[in-house]
């Protein structure tokens, strides 16, 4: 049975932007078990730090209409559906003239960060007491507090702005599923076989980017889009936000150390930065280079903003068309192929956001999306540039594609949404962001 429900701000065509930042350090003081494996790893040092960042925007028009959303990026595998509903009970209690519905927060997936439920995965992650860690239920209360009093200082931050939009391109993700003859697929299979046929699916390079001004046209904040999971150094034993501490380092050292950058996932299921052929001459270029292959990364999300910043500064909006819908659907499951760690009825229905802000359209899902799914929208879309934010507001698993399913292999053998339920998260996707366009 498949049901859907809106709920929707009819706000009148155009009104000010209103723009708040605001960012925090969400690091664990004490060792934490890191999630991303399928085995216990304790992280008792940082290599780098992570960051929850905040991004506030309300419109507001001439005859007193109002359009709302924040958006919270965090260097996290994923987000639970708990924590996001404690934290809307938080926010509600202190900016009852924001409409928490409208609050959403996605993770960058990387894998050398903390959980914050007890208990996942059967006692994996676990960290007992007497090793003086922190329990994953301890981080989650120290990311509550730290993510919410940031969500009230970019609220309570907005300011007259403006926004505008960028595509450029970078290479960062790679389909990671190799395929062999006979149909068979497995991820990071070897491809220096016989056996092997192809790599099973596209990849997508483009970078998508929403570039935030002040009234001054001073740029302060940028968010950019890219469909690859932060997993370059996902085998870690230290807490690491990936590749991504290395695109905010080099972008504000290019534009501005007070810059805020909030990454996104885009549908990125069957992708990672890891190589299937070529690597000994990726590594050795990067040898030749100086760098890592995360600092590698971090030159191309940054020359592709170089690319087309000019040109986003000379096209800035401040009076702009602004509507945020949050969609509920319950999609087809197949409950008996699930891992044991999810179940059908704890997903449905599916909670997703859709934005416009301008020519632009912004739509979330909480699974770890297989990108078919995601040019499917934005092929699909009216809007000029249509970002794809996977593993938003709660974790769903994987959604593979008919294709994925029937030559097996993880994250395409144990899931809840299959391919029937994907299709169905596509249609009611693109209805909702065309019905924005409509007059």
């Amino acid at each position: 049975m498949l049901f859907a429900t809106d709920s929707i701000s009819e706000a009148a065509e155009e009104g000010q932007l209103h723009i708040g930042w605001a960012a925090t350090d969400i690091t664990p003081d004490k060792p934490v078990a890191l999630l991303g494996a399928m085995h216990k790893r304790i992280a008792t040092r940082v290599h780098d730090p992570l960051t929850a960042t905040v991004l506030a925007l309300e419109t507001r028009t001439d005859d007193g209409q109002k359009e709302q959303a924040i958006m919270v990026s965090c260097d996290l595998l994923w987000t639970r559906k708990a924590i996001l509903d404690e934290l809307r009970k938080l926010i509600a209690a202190r900016i009852p003239d924001f409409d928490v519905s409208k609050l959403l927060i996605n993770a960058t997936h990387t894998h050398t960060a903390p959980g914050m439920i007890d208990n996942a995965f059967y006692g994996l992650y676990d960290v007992s007491k007497d090793k003086g860690g922190m329990k994953a239920s301890e981080y989650g209360d120290f990311f509550l507090n730290r993510v919410c009093e940031t969500v009230v200082k970019a609220w309570n931050g907005r300011e007259p702005g403006g926004f505008s939009w960028g595509l450029g391109q970078a290479v960062v993700g790679h389909n990671r599923r190799a395929v062999y003859f006979g149909g068979r697929a497995k991820m990071y299979g070897a491809t220096n076989t016989p056996k092997f046929a192809n790599v099973e699916g596209y990849e997508d390079h483009g970078v998508e980017m929403l570039f935030l001004w002040n009234q001054e046209r001073k740029l302060t904040g940028i968010v950019i889009n890219v469909p690859c999971p932060a997993q370059e150094t996902e085998g870690w034993s230290e807490v690491s936000a990936d590749f991504w501490d290395d695109v905010r380092k080099e972008i504000r050292k290019r534009y501005s150390e007070d810059l805020f950058v909030l990454p996104q996932c885009g549908a990125a299921g069957d992708i990672s930065p890891h190589l299937l052929f070529r690597k000994h001459a990726e590594q050795r270029m990067l040898e030749r280079k100086g760098i890592s292959r995360r600092q590698e990364i971090a030159l191309r999300i940054a020359n592709a903003v170089d690319n087309v910043f000019p040109y986003a500064r000379e096209d800035i909006k401040t009076r702009v068309v602004f509507k945020h819908t949050v969609g509920r659907v319950a999609l087809p499951t197949k409950e008996p192929s699930a891992p044991p760690f999810y179940k059908a009825d704890s997903v449905n229905p599916i909670e997703f956001h859709v934005i416009r802000i301008g020519d632009v359209a912004l739509a979330t899902n909480p699974f770890e999306l297989y990108l078919d799914y995601g040019i499917a929208m934005k092929a699909g879309s009216k809007a000029v540039l249509t970002f794809v934010v996977q593993l938003s507001c709660r974790h769903c698993g994987y959604l593979p594609t008919a294709r994925a399913v029937k030559a097996g292999g993880y994250s395409a053998e144990k899931y809840v949404v299959g391919p029937q339920g994907g299709q169905v998260l596509v249609n009611e996707t693109v209805r909702r962001i065309n019905a924005m366009w409509k007059q």
